[in-house]
């Protein structure tokens, strides 16, 4: 990530160091940049910047090696280009979110898009509902 950086002529600070090692380190938490912002603040005890965090995740994109994730009505969250063996599945009532498998989500959508003449260009994607405890709740209260 620090040499996509560099080409992209970025200077390599203290800050975009820290940006990369909480992408490297927690990226699997579906981190917003609100999130990212705050973990990079917390590592360097001091302020970073918003727009250090928007330009880095920018350049980083640009390179292919980070891109944004819709998971409902909530803002982008970020994976690493390279951790696409999942997709999730999102609770639009707790807001949990579970990584499952590629394998039965991508032929659900391979089938659909082919019976529809249609060619999905999406890496990630999310399926909106409720979780097991949540659904459970719910149905408790429509009784």
């Amino acid at each position: 990530m620090v040499e996509a950086l560099r080409r992209s002529g970025l200077r390599i600070t203290v800050s975009r160091q820290a940006i990369c090692e909480v992408l490297a380190t927690d990226h699997h938490n579906h981190l917003t940049a609100n999130d990212l912002l705050a973990k990079v603040n917390q590592k360097l005890r001091g302020k970073v910047a918003p727009s250090t965090i928007y330009r880095t995740i920018d350049a980083l994109e640009a390179e292919g090696l980070l891109e944004h994730v819709h998971l409902g009505h909530g803002p982008a969250v970020l994976h690493l280009s390279d951790d696409s063996s999942h997709h999730h599945l999102v609770c639009e009532s707790c807001g949990r979110t579970i990584d499952v498998d590629t394998g039965a989500f991508d032929a659900a959508i391979g089938l659909l898009a082919a019976k529809n003449g249609f060619v999905a260009s999406s890496v990630h994607y999310a399926l909106i509902g409720q979780c097991e405890e949540c659904a459970a709740i719910i149905a408790s209260h429509l009784q």
